[in-house]
């Protein structure tokens, strides 16, 4: 093989791996501020994920440290926490005005629920999510195929009536095709957080200890 060929191959290896690289850094980027800029505005408290690692050939990868901030006034810094979530997309939809995702896997998500009456943690930030009309809504469209949370926990605070917590279990849940493909993707994350925040109260409710399940019930009456 002569040398100017050899260099030559060197030389294309290395522009490739280069823009591997590059796609691949990309990706997570897009992904990672889509998802903190989106859901800090929707919820309005602060969200922010640790890291994205995305394949851009299969499009599967993983989310790490995703937090949702408290509102104001709370104790607890954050509301939710997940340590991982795996995820499964159509890579090229990205870059297209629908974003088509295969597969959302919550593993273990922690949720806190501050009791004040006539509030909670948890019903502020859902409140502020419901708030988001058609009008703020992004251009970009999503539809999410199969969505799954597994090994949920949620604990609870209260003052009322006395300092009280207790910690229960989220049953693992399932939806499918959230979204037809023309919903915005503001729209897609309301109906997942209202179903997730739903789960969680309603959990709360009823398989908290007694006092913090008088404090809250009035929520579902």
């Amino acid at each position: 093989m002569g040398k100017g060929i050899k260099f030559g191959l060197i030389g294309l290896i290395i522009v490739i791996v280069v823009g591997f690289v590059i796609l691949t850094l990309s990706i997570d980027s897009i992904v990672k501020s889509s998802i903190e800029d989106i859901g800090s505005e929707m919820t309005g408290t602060a969200v922010t994920v640790d890291g994205v690692s995305i394949s851009p050939f299969s499009g599967n990868g993983t989310i790490s440290g995703f937090r949702v901030a408290n509102p104001d006034g709370y104790g607890e810094s954050h509301a939710v926490e997940i340590g991982e979530l795996s995820i499964e997309m159509d890579i090229m939809s990205l870059f297209s005005d629908e974003i088509i995702v295969r597969q959302i896997r919550v593993l273990s998500p922690m949720i806190y629920v501050e009791q004040k009456l006539p509030e909670n943690n948890i019903q502020e930030i859902l409140n502020h999510v419901q708030s988001v009309d058609a009008f703020q809504a992004s251009d970009s469209e999503m539809i999410v195929h199969h969505f799954i949370l597994q090994d949920g926990s949620v604990d609870l605070y209260t003052e009322v009536g006395g300092e009280r917590s207790a910690r229960v279990e989220i049953e693992t849940f399932e939806m499918h095709d959230v979204g037809d493909g023309h919903d915005a993707v503001e729209n897609i994350i309301q109906q997942i957080a209202e179903e997730v925040g739903r789960r969680a109260l309603r959990a709360a409710v009823e398989s908290g200890g007694e006092q913090i399940r008088d404090a809250i019930r009035d929520l579902f009456n």
